[in-house]
């Protein structure tokens, strides 16, 4: 007759729970960072209101020029952006009736949209004839002229990522193409960090092109993302790897900060002389995540556009309709740094269940003729909101 052992059991089912606490705890974080089971009330929407409906669709990102207060805004066609936002999914080049468009903002609301053109062999200015889908984008002001402008954006080529590259005078309706750029080590770009009239930083937020990779990279939260650098005679290599899925990228005098979706945290770093990135710390969001970054040039304050409901987000990138998923939401947060520490105090200075917009990607301030106020953009709506700050 066997005899049971107490203590053999207890220890088998404590190592087993040993074993099993990683995995746990990682699924435990990943129930929270889609939002699993938790609801969300608005907070300070009531200002709010809907600009553009029909026009302003598909604004990614959101720039605001520090020297006017002028907005810029890199906006597409939904439909298209259905197709290729995930990489992988079945696509449809019949979608891409209209090109992706830029637009500058006023602070009265009105806007208009500046042509993107290139120069022939003979000088003749035609319409941009490559293809157009823009994602992230960044402006580079020359410090000896900032009526001067470089327009660089990440752009989704049919077959391949890349940069292309503008230049642009205050108030001209139109800018012009200097040069598209791609690399194998910009297999992924997300989003992009102009440091002069040619170099930049430029987020590559996972490893794979396939539908399928992807989000199994993305579910295990694996760290396959990068932070790649061009510098001024064109030659690319890796700042940073290792990164949980990084998206948005800005900084703030010589400090350089990342978005990480897939770890949800602001990462700090500092560039070497090499122009390699140097982690110095991050800040940790523990139920949301962020995806574009924009710092306020005036003090430094991030603002950090983030997801509440991951899911939710997916099904709305799919299908972008307000009945979709009108419970994807948005959280804005605005991070302060702690003197020269490191580390930020943040501050929750909205919250949308989805009602305003489904979900969204950028907020950025704008100051302009004593208008102050939050541009709120969105990679899958069909309109941009304005929150007075």
């Amino acid at each position: 007759m066997a005899v049971f052992n107490h203590t053999k059991v207890i220890m088998a089912f404590a190592l087993a729970v040993a074993a099993l606490s990683p995995l746990i705890m990682q699924a435990k974080t990943s129930l929270e960072i889609i939002g699993f089971g938790k609801t969300y009330y608005n907070v300070n929407t009531t200002s709010c209101r809907q600009i553009g409906h029909g026009v302003l669709q598909g604004c990614e990102d959101i720039i605001v020029d520090p020297h006017t207060g002028l907005a810029y805004l890199a906006c597409g066609n939904l439909a298209a952006r259905q197709r290729w936002l995930t990489p992988g999914d079945a696509y449809d080049v019949s979608r891409e009736a209209e090109m992706d468009r830029v637009y500058v903002m006023r602070e009265d609301d009105t806007y208009s949209e500046i042509r993107l053109l290139e120069e022939t062999a003979e000088g003749t200015l035609i319409l941009f004839s490559q293809s157009l889908r823009l994602h992230g984008f960044d402006i580079f002001w020359d410090p000896a002229d900032p009526q001067h402008m470089t327009f660089m954006f990440v752009n989704h080529q049919p077959g391949h990522a890349a940069v292309s590259i503008f230049t642009y005078v205050r108030d001209a309706d139109y800018m012009v193409h200097v040069e598209t750029v791609a690399t194998d080590l910009l297999h992924s770009p997300n989003n992009i960090l102009a440091m002069s009239q040619r170099a930049f930083y430029a987020t590559n937020d996972i490893k794979f092109d396939h539908y399928i990779m992807r989000t199994l990279s993305t579910n295990m939260r694996l760290a396959h993302g990068s932070v790649v650098y061009r510098n001024d005679t064109g030659s690319f290599s890796v700042a940073v790897a290792g990164i949980r899925y990084p998206n948005g990228i800005a900084r703030h005098k010589d400090r350089i900060y990342v978005a990480s979706c897939s770890d949800p945290s602001v990462h700090i770093y500092r560039a070497n002389a090499d122009n390699s990135l140097e982690l110095q710390g991050r800040t940790i969001f523990p139920d949301s995540i962020p995806d574009n970054l924009f710092v306020d040039p005036q003090n430094g304050q991030i603002y950090a556009t983030t997801f509440l409901k991951s899911r939710e987000t997916h099904k709305l990138f799919h299908n972008p309709s307000l009945e979709t998923s009108r419970i994807a939401g948005t959280r804005i947060l605005r991070l302060t740094q702690r003197n020269d520490a490191p580390s930020f105090d943040i501050e929750t200075l909205l919250i949308d269940s989805g009602e305003l917009m489904p979900t969204a990607t950028i907020a950025a301030v704008q100051r302009r003729n004593q208008i102050q106020r939050m541009l709120i953009g969105c990679v899958m709506c069909n309109f941009v909101v304005s929150c007075p700050l």
